[in-house]
């Protein structure tokens, strides 16, 4: 796929969305907004690198759309038929130009290796210099958008990608999980081997810290952020040290701004059980401040529930029935009483104990589904 046809499917994810009952079809916009782009960059970029083709090419796989998809673009924004079919004679008109630049993939040096597992979150180093790495150029509000840009050319994959929501300055870094339960899934938190440190400061917890590409936490600043912009379900994947994998799914997850970053959670469904508890005011997690080391929120008082659990979480009056940021445990033998909380969701096993080996916490809007069954219906 040549950059043109990123810039484009950019360009269509800016202004997709799902016609609804009484609602325009932003699908039908887009494809419109694609085509006019597609004129207009062939004409900027004046076709310089011979690696983009011919006009035809470039924009072939948008005028099949438009075909497939019936869409009258002359009607949509008043143009007459004549002057849609002139945008066909403008651009054909238009002839590749050879160049001699190429681009080159840049290697990471130890540095650079080394800075990645730095506090905060870090963008990929790599420079792209294929297909697959210019869709980690592409700056969309969350995974179940890159999903919709790798859907509309059949190329559908987990992995990490740069994310940009709604206020934020900086792309963000996240595992896109394409896979699971349909995809379109940000992870938010990820734990598999114990290579990173949970118990940390408030700032740390705020800000992200780890690499999207192994065990990392988000962070509450991103969360809020990404959970503010549309209405999102969370998604929780869970493993034993036997290998056996269960889920907790939330229809509705949202993280309240700072200071406290508050838990909104509810509608739970799934095979792990409900280890946010939503049947107790009393030390249920929903609606709970989060809390961290040195940063106490609880309300438990006297005492610090972060600091008896060795990680930062959205506690209640005491530690309930979860803690996914706790010490990771890798002596299996040894879960009992003495070692204290480990990575625990009690309901799993039905043991306070238990400290699990994975886990994977995620989010994707609640109209995803539906979102993607309309598109295929296109």
């Amino acid at each position: 796929m040549s950059y043109i046809h990123l810039l484009l499917v950019t360009a269509v994810l800016q202004w997709s969305g799902v016609a609804g009952e009484g609602q325009t079809d932003q699908l039908t916009l887009s494809l419109c907004r694609v085509w006019e782009e597609c004129v207009k960059t062939a004409v900027d970029n004046d076709l310089k690198h011979a690696g983009l083709g011919t006009p035809q090419a470039i924009c072939g796989d948008f005028v099949e759309m438009l075909e497939k998809h019936g869409v009258d673009c002359g009607t949509l924004h008043g143009a007459s038929a004549e002057e849609t079919a002139d945008v066909g004679q403008t651009l054909s008109s238009f002839e590749p130009h050879p160049s001699d630049e190429e681009q080159q993939q840049e290697s990471l040096t130890d540095d650079e290796d080394t800075d990645r597992r730095d506090y905060k979150q870090h963008l990929p180093h790599n420079h792209p210099n294929n297909a697959d790495d210019l869709w980690r150029t592409s700056y969309l509000d969350d995974c179940s958008e890159i999903y919709t840009a790798q859907a509309m050319f059949g190329s559908i994959a987990s992995g990490v990608f740069p994310i940009k929501p709604a206020h934020v300055n900086d792309p963000v870094s996240v595992y896109c999980d394409q896979t699971t339960d349909g995809g379109g899934w940000t992870v938010i938190q990820r734990r598999f081997d114990g290579s990173l440190e949970f118990f940390r400061w408030i700032g740390a917890y705020r800000d992200g810290f780890g690499d999207s590409s192994g065990e990392y936490w988000l962070g509450l600043n991103n969360m809020h952020r990404i959970t503010a912009q549309n209405a999102y379900e969370l998604y929780i994947e869970l493993e034993d040290w036997d290998g056996n994998v269960k889920f907790a799914r939330y229809s509705t997850f949202s993280v309240g701004p700072g200071s406290y970053y508050t838990l909104s959670v509810g509608g739970y469904s799934g095979t792990a059980g409900d280890g946010f508890t939503l049947s107790s005011s009393s030390y249920g997690n929903n609606g709970a401040k989060f809390s961290a080391r040195s940063y106490d929120q609880d309300t438990l008082h006297p005492g610090s529930v972060a600091e008896y659990a060795g990680g930062g979480w959205w506690y209640s009056g005491d530690a309930g029935y979860s803690s996914l940021n706790g010490p990771y445990f890798r002596d299996t033998d040894g879960f009992n009483t003495n070692n204290g909380i480990g990575v625990r969701w009690y309901p799993f096993h039905n043991d306070h104990n238990y400290s699990l080996k994975k886990t994977k916490m995620m989010v994707r809007p609640t109209d995803f589904s539906t979102r993607v069954a309309n598109m295929r219906l296109k």
